[in-house]
């Protein structure tokens, strides 16, 4: 009688760089090839390979395929080099092997253990256990090693992700540098002085599509034939992305996510004081000065009209007595502004509206200009904090009042 086989071989980054060559991809084969040879019962169907994949968890590509085979009763042994190579997370490897692969009328043989393991024998058998336990704190102990030495790096200075930010480029003489982007950095500036000038996200986007600019992951793409999801188009999300990445200012950061756990891919975000940051890392882009008042600009929380545009006044009017941004109603064709706290929840004490050409000729007036323009307001003004039409004070961007 003869059974058909599944060679399933897997082999992940972090054991390629720390493994000996023992479980490399070419020696599992070799050692599943070796035992057919010497069974003759046993017909291989195909060899399922993940090569690059954590044994952590179980949605990898290969073993989803080989599991759809068996599904499709194509599949009636799965032969592994070790049970490692099934898995490291031993609750959900022994699960696997102990009920849901002879649920599916389907054997595992581990070759490369002390003894000869077929899963249609698992019951009561205590070794599996032992070994998929330490299989489990094996992976634990290597995410432990790559983490600890990857930490190191990243406080020695040293960039350790796989991309530059756009704008840069790897060093080639050092890949933990960078080095600035000739083709696309001005691009960047580009950003950066629109929002001073007074433009919205989506008006910058606009520009960028309306010139035909590649988008970052089109740039990519074109440069180094890398396979990533691509964006034609830019947008506000994109925009606010570049706009608010403070590496542009010449300084590192790193070390903002970290995993959850070994066994788990999702990331949680860290606070900014638990970061990894190296001052002078490489060259800026754009000033740390520049950088900080656009930031100022964008934590305004401007109104966007319908067109992209931002209205003269947005985000810059606050309620001197709650701090609440200033709303703007129109009445017989004049312009008002109205506390938004006590406009839409009457628990603000200020309940005095101020008409915008009041405070367009105190804005005139105390920056000594003829025309209001969002560049000048942008250049010298934080906030404007307002009761009414007797109480205006511009705050201004050095932090002096006026």
């Amino acid at each position: 009688m003869s059974y058909k086989v599944a060679a399933y071989l897997r082999l992940s980054k972090e054991e390629f760089s720390n493994e000996k060559e023992s479980n490399s991809i070419t020696n599992q084969k070799l050692i599943i090839d070796n035992y057919l040879k010497e069974h003759k019962e046993y017909v291989l169907i195909d060899y399922y390979i993940d090569d690059g994949y954590s044994g952590t968890n179980f949605n990898r590509p290969e073993f989803q395929r080989m599991l759809e085979d068996i599904k499709n009763k194509k599949i009636d042994v799965i032969v592994i080099k070790d049970l490692s190579r099934l898995g490291r997370n031993y609750i959900e490897t022994g699960n696997f092997i102990e009920v849901i692969f002879p649920g599916m009328g389907v054997s595992v043989i581990s070759v490369d253990e002390s003894c000869e393991i077929d899963s249609s024998d698992y019951y009561g058998d205590d070794y599996l256990l032992l070994k998929n336990f330490y299989n489990d704190m094996y992976a634990k102990d290597i995410s432990k090693k790559v983490r600890s030495s990857l930490i190191v790096k990243k406080y020695n200075g040293e960039f350790v992700g796989k991309l530059a930010p756009y704008g840069y480029i790897k060093d080639p003489k050092d890949k933990h540098k960078f080095l600035i982007d000739k083709n696309v950095s001005h691009i960047i500036k580009k950003m950066f002085d629109m929002i001073l000038d007074g433009k919205s996200r989506r008006e910058v986007a606009d520009f960028l599509n309306d010139n035909d600019i590649l988008t970052p992951s089109e740039y990519l793409k074109i440069n180094t034939e890398k396979d990533t999801t691509i964006m034609k188009k830019w947008n506000p999300e994109m925009i606010n992305s570049i706009l608010r990445n403070e590496n542009y200012t010449g300084t590192l950061f790193q070390g903002k996510k970290r995993k959850l756990n070994y066994r788990i891919d999702k990331k949680i975000k860290l606070d900014k004081e638990n970061w990894i940051i190296t001052e002078n890392h490489h060259e800026a882009i754009i000033s740390k000065e520049k950088f900080d008042k656009v930031q100022e600009i964008l934590d305004r929380k401007s109104k966007v009209n319908k067109d992209g545009s931002i209205d003269l006044l947005s985000g810059i009017l606050k309620c001197k007595c709650c701090d609440s941004n200033m709303i703007k109603r129109t009445s017989k064709g004049k312009v008002y502004y109205y506390c938004s706290n006590y406009y839409r929840t009457k628990k603000c004490e200020n309940n005095k509206s101020i008409s915008k050409s009041i405070v367009e000729e105190f804005i005139k007036k105390e920056l000594n200009i003829n025309e209001i323009t969002r560049l000048n307001i942008n250049n010298n003004i934080k906030y404007i904090s307002v009761v009414s039409n007797n109480e205006i004070e511009i705050i201004k961007m050095n932090g002096s009042d006026k």
